[in-house]
């Protein structure tokens, strides 16, 4: 019976030590696990701080961007201005007065081209012109278009194809060749294939 007494009395002794190292082990390894769950609650955080700092530089070169954007629109709006400025005391020969439409016009230079008509509706004409190897001019008419054939007015979607005619244009601020006048050139009754001038 003591042996077996002795034998019970190791057995829990050996259970004590055991258990103490399991608890040992356990607390280490809680220890561990906490440690980590602190590593990565501030590497969370510094990604939060990094990533609203981005987002801070982001929004401050956006908006560094778009004022340099505006600033040069604003250049670019003051050196047309000026241009124009600069234009009309060109054409007022520098006296700084405002020209009305009829005196900007009258500084338009006006070209002539004479052929036959292609094709003519209410707004624009195309018109071959031998002169020119047989190109095709396109106008558009201008507000002031006078039309005129058989020395009446007439509109221009009234011309036909094949007419023969004699046509002034010149070019607006966008490059447009812009319809000023067009008259159909009378066939001579003396002498026919002799256009009158």
């Amino acid at each position: 019976m003591r042996k077996l007494m002795m034998a019970v009395m190791a057995v829990a002794g050996l259970g004590l030590t055991v258990g103490c190292q399991d608890r040992s082990k356990v607390q280490s390894e809680q220890k561990d696990v906490a440690e980590a769950q602190r590593d990565v609650a501030e590497t969370r955080q510094e990604s939060a701080q990094d990533l609203a700092e981005v987002r801070q530089d982001s929004q401050k070169e956006m908006s560094d961007a778009e004022k340099n954007l505006v600033e040069e629109q604003r250049e670019l709006a003051d050196a047309q201005h000026k241009q124009m400025v600069d234009g009309d005391d060109q054409a007022t020969g520098g006296s700084g007065t405002t020209m009305n439409k009829n005196d900007t016009a009258a500084n338009v230079k006006t070209e002539e081209v004479e052929g036959t008509i292609q094709s003519a509706s209410a707004n624009t004409i195309a018109i071959i012109v031998p002169d020119k190897n047989n190109q095709v001019m396109r106008f558009q008419a201008d507000q002031q278009l006078k039309v005129m054939k058989d020395d009446k007015p007439v509109a221009l979607k009234d011309l036909k194809a094949g007419d023969e005619v004699r046509a002034s244009y010149s070019l607006d601020p966008n490059g447009k060749m812009m319809l000023k006048s067009i008259e159909v050139e009378k066939m001579s009754a003396q002498h026919p294939g002799v256009k009158n001038k």
